[in-house]
């Protein structure tokens, strides 16, 4: 089960739940499941909590609205893991195994808290009748409805207008003279992109890597130039070494890179199981990037710009 939030547009705005159109595979999971599996093993959770709010569920969604806000108001802990909460004790009770869909049920709330005429406007009375109508609706339904003018109550500011002067920016801006462009050293010369998309790579939810008919083992690419006079060609094995850690890849010269540059791909780096035990395929991008190394305003790592070593293994 997915969702897809349309395209947002003036005067509706249109949530489609994407029910299953398969049976699941034996052994396979949903994604939420995975997640709620791994929380269960930590015991992130207290089983009072967790049976408190399944016996609400069963009393009926207005008993449940009260005891899930009476929960989080007091236990400010438990709002991070408010959508493990909805997938345990909300989930089980939605029919045709829409539980991955519980969180779908806060959002509602949300909805019928900030925008209560829109939301009635399209014809849902209440945040209850909304969460129905988008676990019944198979086409997406209509979850607000305005006016053009309505749009400028969207924006969150006192004054309804568009800031377009952020203070952090406009600090780097003037900081811009000054900040290196260069990253790399003699120790770590290299500019390495840890994480490049690739005909054959995918999110590491994928983890059979039997689909995979070109670069299995997720090599790492070298300009030819640069693979010279290292001592490598293709097929040959190298160390790549950062601030982080270090790996070992597979070369593969690709005249595409740039002088200076080499990539890995994403998606690698995992234990599968074997006949005897696990077999390691590919390297782990988060093996050789630095928490530290990142964004310093939105947080995110530099995984395409990591300065590295690189020498024959």
């Amino acid at each position: 089960m997915g969702s897809h939030l349309l395209q947002p547009r003036i005067p509706a705005q249109p949530f489609h739940l994407r029910a299953p159109v398969l049976d699941p595979l034996p052994g396979t999971l949903p994604e939420p499941e995975i997640h709620a599996r791994l929380l269960r093993e930590l015991h992130a959770v207290g089983r009072g909590t967790l049976a408190l709010l399944r016996t609400a569920a069963k009393l009926g969604r207005r008993p449940y609205a009260w005891t899930f806000a009476a929960l989080l108001a007091t236990n400010k802990s438990l709002r991070g893991l408010a959508p493990y909460l909805l997938y345990e004790t909300l989930g089980p009770t939605l029919p045709d195994g829409a539980r991955s869909a519980a969180v779908l049920w806060a959002l509602a709330q949300r909805v019928a808290k900030v925008y209560p005429a829109a939301m009635r406007r399209a014809g849902h009375r209440d945040a209850d009748t909304l969460f129905d109508a988008i676990l019944a609706g198979r086409s997406g339904v209509t979850f607000t409805l305005d006016d053009y003018d309505d749009a400028w109550d969207y924006l969150p500011h006192a004054d309804k207008r568009i800031p377009l002067a952020i203070p952090e920016l406009l600090h780097a801006l003037r900081e811009l003279a000054t900040t290196p462009a260069t990253h790399t050293t003699p120790e770590f010369p290299f500019v390495l992109a840890a994480g490049e998309r690739r005909s054959f790579t995918a999110n590491t939810i994928f983890r059979d890597d039997t689909w995979r008919r070109r670069d299995p083992e997720g090599a790492l690419r070298l300009n030819p130039g640069d693979a010279a006079r290292l001592g490598l060609t293709t097929g040959d094995r190298a160390r790549i070494t950062t601030r982080r850690g270090s790996a070992v890849a597979t070369v593969e010269t690709n005249d595409r890179m740039q002088p200076g540059h080499a990539s890995l791909p994403n998606g690698l780096g995992l234990d599968l199981p074997t006949g005897d035990g696990t077999r390691r395929t590919g390297v782990a991008p988060n093996d050789l990037t630095d928490l530290t190394w990142r964004d310093a305003i939105a947080g995110t790592p530099w995984h395409k710009h990591v300065p590295a070593r690189i020498e024959p293994a």
